[in-house]
């Protein structure tokens, strides 16, 4: 069942909206602005029906209010004036579905309710398949990259974690939190040209012959490929491609140098190698936070960022990275 929450001031006005709006709903009354800033503060509601001018709070403060803390809530101003400034602020800032006029029309009221709250019930059900949308594609991210990079729960726990670390570098270097997301998510896709590499090569438990590292450095492409052409994956494109290059131009594929290398894979770059220096290998024991970052720093002229490393370095004495690693630890 929809709740409403009916505000004004003039006790008659409240009565009559009550009893219009009992039967069919789940109704809370507040008979000034104050009283309504209190329940929209304590309990959810689905709409909210509201006298513009009322002593105190005004009808613009209640929804303007409503729209921050309870922004999915239909508002709808009750307005027995042709104050067009008002109006105009209650559309600008409480971004109201209506103004309905008084005296009012009861059934057109109703009708109002009724197909505001339709809309309502639609932006649900699209949000909730968005969710789901948006999980499905992330799991599949994931189930991809196991796929390159190895069926155990070791490589799972590294691509978190390497995840994680790209995001929370991201927002430190001032990126917004969706796209430092969104970057951290696409991080999970680093390796994925490895599909194309054969066993014989990623599997290989002894030293790699020159012939043999000729096919591995051509992972990078292979994954710009395997990604195709949607622009959803272009950050994974540019981190696919780049995150083997080096800051002072050493690296490969393109042998790019400092900025030339997009920041995303410049992020991935650190936060990767970051990780697999700190966690156990066959072939290595775990090395500490602090002796990683050490060695990153000699590097951070040659293969590293200098600008992202101090920034890497604040994530580590602020708890962040410490707080990534035992979260996602094996």
């Amino acid at each position: 069942m929809y709740t409403l929450l009916l505000v004004d001031d003039d006790a008659d006005v409240l009565a009559t909206l009550t009893r219009s709006f009992r039967k069919g709903y789940k109704t809370l009354s507040a008979s000034s602005g104050e009283q309504a800033l209190e329940i929209l503060n304590s309990q959810p509601v689905d709409l909210i029906i509201c006298d513009q001018r009322m002593p105190g709070i005004g009808g613009v403060e209640v929804l303007t209010h409503a729209s921050n803390v309870q922004p999915e809530a239909i508002r709808i101003l009750l307005t027995g004036y042709t104050d067009v400034e008002s109006l105009l602020a209650c559309v600008n800032d409480a971004h109201i579905y209506k103004y309905v006029t008084k005296p009012w029309v009861p059934d057109d009221l109703n009708f109002t309710v009724v197909r505001a709250l339709e809309a309502l019930n639609l932006q649900r059900q699209l949000n909730e398949a968005r969710t789901q949308l948006e999980s499905a594609y992330q799991e599949s991210v994931v189930m991809l990259c196991l796929a390159a990079e190895g069926k155990d729960q070791d490589t799972a726990s590294h691509l978190h974690r390497v995840q994680h670390y790209t995001q929370a570098l991201a927002m430190a270097v001032g990126i917004d939190e969706k796209e430092a997301a969104h970057m951290g998510l696409m991080s999970m896709l680093h390796d994925i040209g490895k599909l194309a590499t054969p066993d014989a090569i990623l599997k290989k438990p002894g030293k790699l012959t020159d012939e043999e590292w000729v096919v591995m450095r051509e992972h990078p492409i292979a994954g710009v490929k395997i990604l195709g052409n949607n622009p959803f994956y272009e950050v994974a494109r540019e981190i696919s491609a780049g995150h083997h290059e080096n800051f002072d131009g050493t690296g490969y594929p393109h042998k790019l140098k400092s900025e030339e290398i997009p920041l995303s894979a410049r992020i991935v770059k650190l936060a990767d190698v970051f990780d697999a220096l700190t966690t156990k290998r066959p072939y290595k024991e775990p090395w500490s936070m602090e002796d990683a970052l050490e060695n990153i720093e000699l590097n951070s002229t040659g293969m590293f960022d200098p600008k992202l490393v101090a920034v890497f370095k604040e994530l580590f004495e602020d708890g962040t990275l410490v707080r990534i690693q035992t979260t996602y630890s094996n």
